[in-house]
């Protein structure tokens, strides 16, 4: 969440925080306006665990190009000419984007991977879909939710909502789970519409830190 003007730019990370827990909403927007400092500690077990999540997301990259897919790695690109350098990537083709980023009105997101699938759309006779990495065995809500984000923004840069989404997890061939993005819309649309709402509304200090799993992390 950051905050630009008067507008709150949500992303993927606040979508899936809403869910787990309406009180880090108000956190996160508190630290966003200026109200609030960020936490400096952090949990060097969390560190290690991001650590292994990059390392996990490199060997299916690395899958990837084994599989003869050429790929664009967009990780080192920042700012509005990541944006630029993704729509560039898709307009040509490119076999698999990493990290790219996809934003539209207030919205930003960054998929881990969108690879290249034969299904028309207005970039001509293909389009993408989103693949994220995770380490956890079981899907998370706040992932699928996640997922859906990406797939919308990269449905509206592509003309052409993707009609699935897959997490991948660790383990020999990187197996996938695989899911049909018009089955969560409702839903999608429901939770994202809450966490407008939430932000666009003057802070009233009504939530409470009512102890959630999201605590541990």
């Amino acid at each position: 969440m950051k905050l630009d003007g008067s507008l709150l730019l949500l992303a993927a990370t606040d979508l899936a925080n809403h869910l787990a827990c309406r009180h880090l909403t108000e956190l996160d927007r508190a630290v966003a306006e200026g109200r609030l400092g960020a936490p400096v500690w952090r949990d060097p077990a969390l560190e290690l665990l991001q650590e292994r999540g990059l390392a996990h997301e490199r060997g299916f990259v690395e899958s990837l190009r084994a599989g003869g897919l050429d790929v664009v790695d967009l990780r080192d690109v920042e700012g509005a000419s990541a944006a630029e350098r993704t729509l560039q990537a898709m307009r040509q083709g490119a076999g698999a984007i990493v990290q790219g980023e996809l934003c539209e009105g207030r919205w930003r997101g960054r998929a881990d991977v969108l690879v290249r699938v034969a299904s028309p759309s207005a970039l001509g006779d293909w389009s993408y879909e989103v693949y994220d990495t995770k380490l956890a065995q079981e899907t998370r809500g706040g992932t699928v939710l996640q997922l859906c984000l990406y797939s919308d923004l990269l449905g509206r840069r592509q003309g052409r909502a993707p009609e699935y989404m897959h997490v991948v997890k660790p383990g020999e061939g990187f197996p996938r789970e695989t899911f049909r993005l018009a089955d969560f819309q409702a839903y999608y649309r429901l939770v994202k519409g809450r966490l407008e709402e939430a932000v666009d509304r003057p802070p009233s200090g009504s939530t409470y830190p009512n102890p959630t799993n999201h605590c541990d992390v």
